[in-house]
């Protein structure tokens, strides 16, 4: 009976090898816990709500706390993706709260300037008249 040796593997295989692990071991590696992502719409909501945007925009306030709310079921329940995708959903709606809110008060700003402008130059015509 013949036995056949086996000869060790040459340095071009095992580079092969190499290169086919460091490209298939990613694809089998488990989703991060995304602690950053829930922290980050955390932040942000608190920071929409100080700012006071509920009453300038309670849609997108609404939104991003129920988005919040269900980023963290989904983190009970491990499911890593879905809770990321609706952390980095509840922080967007609630900076584009923010964002409403800093424009409805600029609007406001110009608003009350218009009305001072108007009353000063009644002002000046009426010391003109005189």
């Amino acid at each position: 009976m013949r036995t056949i040796a086996r000869a060790r593997p040459t340095r071009l295989e095992l580079g092969a090898l190499l290169c086919g692990l460091a490209i298939l071991l990613p694809g089998c590696s488990s989703t991060p816990v995304p602690d950053a992502e829930i922290a980050g719409a955390r932040a942000a909501l608190m920071s929409a709500e100080n700012q006071g945007s509920t009453p300038y925009a309670p849609v997108e306030m609404d939104r991003a706390r129920d988005k919040l709310r269900r980023a963290e079921q989904a983190l009970q329940k491990e499911d890593y993706n879905e809770a990321k995708r609706l952390a980095d959903e509840a922080q967007a709606d609630a900076e584009l709260a923010q964002a409403l809110t800093g424009k409805a008060e600029a609007e406001q700003s110009v608003r009350e300037m218009e009305i001072s402008i108007e009353v000063l130059r009644e002002e000046i015509m009426r010391s003109q008249g005189q």
